[in-house]
């Protein structure tokens, strides 16, 4: 995957105006449904501009889904274990970071999750990424369980990663009818009693 990273102040600029534009055009219609030329052109640059910067489409789509991916982590877990508070707020509170991370460019996140399931490449973005979710959960929650070894913080992990994720994208994505706010509110009483019990 071939991207040039730009070092002149226009030339940067012009990149940020290639990734915005394909990142909106990739909302509406898609990888399959966007073609260079129309993001060249929503982005006021040449042909010849879009393929100095990107190898084609598809790897300026993986370059912007890995920057999404990663602002996911920098976003929720930039919020520290406050200890201030309760367990069970704190476990609110990260909850809420994370189900609000969702609204940054949720056309786009939709499309990507579609392919993840038809894509190796954009399966192993989504991979990793929540591999480094896994590691800053499990550091996260690891005062508060009694067995602290590697293996079983790894697998608590994950089921509430799954549990946070699969909420989220009932109310972003799939227009869930029930109440955002009681889902969160479940959501944090299940996994504060979980990790309780632990």
């Amino acid at each position: 995957m071939r991207v040039r990273i730009p070092r002149q102040k226009r030339s940067r600029e012009r990149m940020v105006r290639i990734t915005e534009a394909a990142r909106d055009l990739f909302a509406r219609k898609g990888l399959n449904g966007t073609s260079s030329n129309e993001i060249a052109r929503e982005a006021g640059v040449s042909i010849g501009t879009f393929y100095s910067y990107f190898e084609n489409k598809r790897t300026l789509f993986l370059k912007i889904l890995d920057g999404h991916l990663h602002a996911f982590i920098t976003d929720i877990y930039s919020l520290e274990t406050d200890d201030t508070i309760s367990v069970k707020d704190n476990i609110g509170q990260h909850i809420r970071k994370a189900f609000s991370v969702f609204d940054r460019h949720a056309s786009f996140h939709r499309e990507a999750l579609v392919l993840k399931f038809s894509d190796a490449d954009v399966k192993k973005l989504f991979d990793k990424v929540e591999q480094e979710q896994l590691l800053i959960i499990s550091e996260l929650i690891k005062p508060y369980c009694t067995r602290k070894d590697p293996e079983t913080l790894m697998e608590v992990s994950k089921v509430m990663h799954s549990a946070v994720e699969s909420i989220a994208h009932s109310v972003k994505f799939l227009d869930s009818p029930m109440s955002t706010e009681r889902l969160i509110d479940e959501l944090t009483e299940m996994i504060y009693r979980y990790v309780s019990s632990l």
